[in-house]
């Protein structure tokens, strides 16, 4: 076994799913505790395993001291067989995670003397099932003085934890590994050298500070400029895992005019969708457990306005915008309306008669976009027979038909965009091509047409 002093420290949270908030929530802790025979090797004047006592008891004492609503519980590995016996599957849950359980701890420590193996994969998986409750936050701290030795594959058992929405994001404390060594943990964590007592110590208060704080989340939605100054825009927040959605939230500023914080789960990770026009998503975002996290998503909008010229009531026209190289339609918008979009360029169809494009139009940043149309003026057609009848646009003497529609009898109105307009009509009773009638007409803005067919 190498001779070197890791701990693992992971981050193993287990909470509720669908509550934002988990202040005042119970938490739980397990130490899973290295007692193979390599922890009684000599080191710092004493040995491993005397040194992990000390500064195991140390801590969960003062745990308990300060918080006394906090739960332990006390799993060891590789102390119950020797290890000639090669034993893998030597792992035990010494002391249930209950409250006040430190005495208890210390003196399950005080009777063991490590002699076996190290399996430190086996023994993960059955700490994941030490947890009565799903509810709160459960963390386990890993102590051990060894890489896996029996066969066991802690990178995979990281992964799998973390698809079970059990995140497992080690501190790797070490002492003598060589390059190679350290490299075996990539995997698995971050990794930090240990050459003292002192350095074991911080290393315990930073994780344990990690465990009890509470995780806080800060989303800045990032405008055109680079500031986190968009707001009121819904997000939900994804299992990156599963698919399923964890949190639906509408995008608020505080009173300080920052983005509100949030109470997150830190279990696994996330994809974030901001439901903007159209929507931004980034994935496998990843909470640091006990850490006020900031998540930055550019979100830079600009306005598009859309007015009819002298009309500022209720219209009933619509504009179509579309996504320029997959003809999505993004968005439906009606006129005399403003709607926020992400900057870039969109094709817009308004809906009009006869239609009005714009190709690649640009929607700018941070300022009003502005498209406007004349009022319409209306043409009212009048019949006394049944009659078929297309109505053509007319520019540079060419023809676009923008309308058909068979009349009875009586009257119709139809709303069209200033312009000369050509109406071609024939009886749909004496059905003679000669019979063919055309008219022309004139459509002014506001105003109203006549003309019988």
């Amino acid at each position: 076994m190498k001779q070197l002093l890791c701990i693992l420290f992971s981050i193993l949270s287990i909470t509720g799913y669908g509550q934002a908030k988990t202040t005042g929530s119970t938490k739980r802790i397990l130490i899973l505790l290295d007692g193979s025979g390599s922890m009684v090797d000599p080191w710092q004047n004493t040995n491993k395993w005397e040194v992990a006592k000390k500064l195991v008891a140390k801590t969960i004492d003062s745990i308990q001291k300060s918080d006394p609503g906090v739960e332990i519980g006390l799993r060891v590995f590789g102390h119950q067989y020797p290890r000639a016996v090669h034993d893998c599957k030597d792992s035990k849950l010494e002391v249930p995670i209950t409250k006040n359980s430190a005495q208890s701890i210390t003196a399950a420590m005080s009777r063991i003397t490590p002699q076996g193996y190290t399996p430190i994969a086996y023994s993960l998986f059955l700490a994941a099932g030490d947890f009565i409750s799903s509810e709160g936050t459960n963390n386990i701290i890993l102590i051990t003085d060894g890489i896996e030795n029996c066969e066991g594959d802690p990178c995979a058992s990281s992964q799998i934890l973390r698809d079970k929405r059990i995140t497992l994001k080690p501190f790797i404390i070490g002492v003598g590994l060589n390059e190679s060594d350290k490299k075996t943990f990539d995997c698995v964590g971050s990794f930090y050298d240990a050459s003292d007592e002192k350095t074991f110590s911080n290393a315990m208060s930073i994780v344990i500070s990690q465990a009890l704080n509470i995780t806080t989340t800060q989303i800045n939605l990032i405008d055109a400029f680079g500031l986190p100054i968009e707001t009121n825009l819904e997000m939900t927040l994804y299992d990156a895992f599963s698919g399923e959605v964890r949190y639906n939230f509408i995008h608020t500023t505080d009173e300080k005019n920052q983005p509100d914080t949030l109470y997150l789960n830190p279990v696994g990770k996330y994809n974030i969708v901001v439901h903007s026009t159209p929507p931004v998503e980034i994935k496998d975002v990843e909470l640091v457990p006990g850490k006020h996290n900031i998540v930055g998503i550019d979100v830079p909008t600009g306005t598009l306005m859309l007015t009819e010229t002298g009309n500022s009531s209720f219209s009933e026209k619509q504009c179509v915008v579309r996504n320029t190289t997959t003809g999505e339609i993004i968005y439906v918008q009606n006129f005399n309306t403003k709607h926020k979009y992400i900057t870039g360029k969109y094709d817009i169809e308004i809906l009009t008669l006869p239609r009005v494009y714009y190709y690649d139009y640009e929607i700018r940043g941070g300022t009003d976009n502005k498209i406007a149309v004349d009022v319409p003026g209306t043409l009212n057609i009048y019949s006394t027979e049944n009659i078929i009848y297309s109505i053509y646009s007319v520019k540079e003497n060419k023809y676009e038909k923008i309308y058909e529609a068979t009349i009875t009898s009586g009257n119709e109105n139809i709303q069209l965009l200033p312009g000369e307009y050509q109406v071609i009509s024939r009886s749909n009773i004496k059905k003679a091509a000669a019979s063919t009638k055309e008219n022309k007409v004139t459509i002014k803005s506001s105003k109203t047409s006549f003309i019988k067919l």
